[in-house]
């Protein structure tokens, strides 16, 4: 039963690859032919050493925002750099409901020693809040989202880093799983006739 699911669901979601990048549609639609540029390339969806490094600088990034939409913003990031989506998926969850708090005031630390560092451009205007609880919340939230913006961009290279060296690990790891399956295999891998 499950194997029938599993081969319906394989036919299924090929006919709908091939109908979307099918040429008569691409032809005169530029929206479609961007989504399928960036989409639909086989390249964000399986990986290799460059694409699964460039996912993983995306999903540090995008998990030191501490946003609503954390996914979806991974989803397009990585499809517009052409880096593995489903490694930006997996690493934007670094920020859970676990780990908010932490990240939040570490990246609110962040952002006031930038702020103190620089010089507070917003002072005039929150000075003007004339409620101190919504005035304490505007300087938290403003402070945060600074250092949050600070922290992806410092830590994204890292990720990288990180992404390209354990990429020996990750692709030992698909090719198990591909083997285990009866997937055949892997890409570069020599096939012999024993058994």
């Amino acid at each position: 039963m499950l194997e029938k699911t599993r081969w319906f669901l394989r036919k299924t979601f090929f006919r709908i690859y091939r109908s979307l990048k099918h040429p008569r549609r691409l032809k005169g639609n530029p929206v479609m032919q961007w989504f399928a540029r960036h989409f639909l390339d086989k390249a964000v969806w399986r990986p290799c050493q460059a694409t699964f490094a460039g996912g993983a600088a995306i999903g540090v990034f995008v998990s030191m925002q501490l946003i609503p939409g954390q996914i979806p913003l991974g989803i397009v990031l990585a499809a517009i750099f052409r880096v593995n989506i489903p490694t930006a998926v997996l690493l934007s969850w670094i920020s859970n409901p676990l780990t908010f708090a932490p990240l939040a005031l570490a990246e609110r630390a962040l952002g006031d020693w930038m702020l103190a560092f620089f010089g507070d451009p917003m002072t005039d205007l929150l000075r003007r809040i004339t409620n101190p609880d919504v005035e304490k919340g505007v300087r938290f939230a403003r402070s945060m989202y600074l250092g949050g913006l600070l922290s992806g961009l410092l830590l994204a290279p890292l990720g990288y880093l990180l992404g390209w060296v354990s990429w020996t690990g990750v692709a030992r790891l698909l090719r198990l799983h591909r083997r285990k399956s009866g997937a055949g295999p892997a890409r570069g891998e020599k096939t012999t006739g024993l058994k």
